[in-house]
């Protein structure tokens, strides 16, 4: 079988078992200053989310195998479909299919859902994705609210931004949020063999694909 790219999400990232996730929203903002201690930020890229955390440990040959995978992604040049294997949104990971962008704020930090069960509630931290134009968007909601009778949410806010590309009428995936990643340079440390068999330490920083 060939391999082929980018990897899906049972092919490598399930593959991980990590033990520890840590998500971060990375901003490119650069800052100036005035003599009367104002400061001014503008944002030069838009933020990446960069992911680390650690391996747990297994046998050999199967440590050996996710060494190769993450060889083969030749450094940061090919991707991976990623999703956090320890999460679950606040009010549970009940599978929620029939979830859609309603209507986009003018500045694009607020969305409107529709297709929800009625008074499902949606906690500041939850996780969405959406996939768009061969890409996925990946946000959190940064308010709480809850589903009206009709299963609608009206402008409840999101960060980072929502791209140009995505438009009302897009599937909201909020069960298992998705990103494409890459493994950027020195973001992988391998697995180390003991005698027994097995094997331990490794590690992994992983950085969205836009």
């Amino acid at each position: 079988m060939t391999v082929s790219f980018p990897y899906t999400l049972s092919y490598f990232a399930d593959q991980l078992e990590l033990t520890s996730v840590r998500p971060e929203l990375l901003r490119f903002d650069e800052q100036s200053g005035s003599g009367d201690g104002r400061i001014w930020a503008a944002q030069l890229a838009r933020p990446l989310w960069q992911v680390s955390g650690a391996l747990r440990p297994r046998s050999a040959a199967k440590a050996r195998e996710i060494n190769a995978k993450a060889a083969a992604l030749d450094g940061s040049n090919k991707t991976f479909v990623w999703a956090n294997p320890v999460y679950a949104p606040a009010a549970g990971a009940t599978t929620l299919p029939g979830v859609t962008v309603s209507a986009i704020a003018s500045e694009r930090g607020r969305i409107s859902l529709t297709g929800l069960p009625s008074g499902r509630v949606v906690t500041a931290g939850d996780y969405l994705s959406i996939g768009y134009s061969g890409r996925y968007y990946f946000g959190a909601f940064a308010e709480t609210l809850t589903a009206n009778g009709s299963g609608n949410i009206a402008n409840i806010e999101i960060r980072p931004y929502l791209p140009l590309g995505i438009s009302a009428g897009a599937v909201v995936e909020l069960g298992q949020p998705k990103m494409f990643a890459f493994i950027p340079p020195g973001g992988f440390t391998p697995f180390e063999e003991t005698p027994d068999g097995n094997a331990v330490g490794a590690s992994i920083r992983l950085l969205q694909k836009p």
